[in-house]
């Protein structure tokens, strides 16, 4: 069954604000079709537009739909590239839809731009960890603890670093104080 426009979208077209909130409102309610029905309404100018697609990342990757959220993250990538979350976003999905060794080429590009980053130096380091390549992960992750130190706690937690963990705590990183 094909739906309409008018059934594409809300009942009443209201402010950008109004369906901005209103998509905010039902993405943290799962609610992810009436989200997604709030954005249509959202004009294509900035930041509407913009922000419209933030939360459609989100939608993908709670919907694990890897090629959506790709498609979306590498469009803002490659349209705000001096933003790092968008680097991360992107090989998050591109790891999950494709490969981890693609992701990791999109992450080590972003490096290039944000080479202070510890967000893409963590998940360099998970990459690396992935791919057998301990040292790298290690490197990576005392890079990452040293632009935020709460990367310590996470990498404690996090299970694409199972096979350094023992190395974590041997540094010490197991008796950091909440």
């Amino acid at each position: 069954m094909e739906v309409s426009n008018e059934e594409d979208l809300p009942p009443h077209i209201l402010s950008p604000k109004v369906h901005l909130t209103r998509a905010s409102g039902y993405f943290e309610l799962e609610m992810f079709e009436a989200a997604e029905r709030e954005i249509r309404a959202l004009p294509d100018d900035e930041p509407w537009a913009k922000n419209g697609r933030i939360l459609l990342v989100g939608i993908r990757q709670e919907r694990e739909d890897w090629q959506g959220m790709q498609e979306i993250a590498r469009g803002l990538r490659l349209e705000f590239p001096n933003e790092a979350d968008w680097w991360v976003s992107d090989a998050f999905a591109t790891r999950r839809n494709e490969s981890i060794e693609s992701a990791r080429k999109i992450l080590l590009k972003g490096l290039t731009v944000h080479g202070d980053s510890a967000l893409i130096k963590y998940n360099l380091a998970c990459y690396a960890c992935l791919l057998n390549s301990p040292v790298e992960c290690l490197d990576y992750l005392k890079e990452a603890v040293n632009g935020d130190d709460g990367f310590k706690r996470m990498a404690l937690e996090d299970e694409d670093l199972e096979q350094v963990r023992e190395a974590l705590v041997k540094l010490g990183w197991d008796r950091v104080v909440a």
